[in-house]
């Protein structure tokens, strides 16, 4: 089986992330969705979105909380993609407070995830 054999995906696997039904998005194509996850740690998303809170702008925290719900949501990271949602949410509903938190736990799950990819990636 190839998430057995491939480390990357068996270190995202026990943090909950999507292996099986996102390498069927990737027409089971193991080596490219691998590319997409070796690389993803190496794009920064988490300073946009706090740069964007601490400038207090809703409309670039708006685009970079979207921009990583949906790229994280088509790497199957669906816990990290939920969290990420939760501040697009906020904001489409015209809440404009908790993002700091929010962020928090965002940047939390991106780390977790970050840190499996780095440390199973070839070297």
């Amino acid at each position: 089986m190839v998430i057995a054999e491939n480390k990357i995906f068996a270190a995202l696997k026990e943090l909950g992330v999507d292996i099986e039904g996102t390498l069927s998005r990737f027409v089971d194509d193991d080596e490219i969705y691998t590319r997409f996850l070796t690389r993803f740690p190496d794009e920064d998303r988490m300073t946009p979105i706090n740069d964007a809170i601490k400038a207090g702008d809703n409309e670039a925290l708006l685009k970079a909380a979207h921009k990583m719900k949906g790229v994280t949501a088509n790497l199957g990271m669906t816990e990290l993609s939920a969290r990420a949602e939760k501040i697009v949410s906020k904001l489409r509903n015209d809440i404009s407070e908790g993002f700091e938190e929010d962020a928090r736990a965002v940047a939390e799950e991106y780390d977790r995830i970050c840190g499996a990819i780095i440390d199973n990636r070839s070297r």
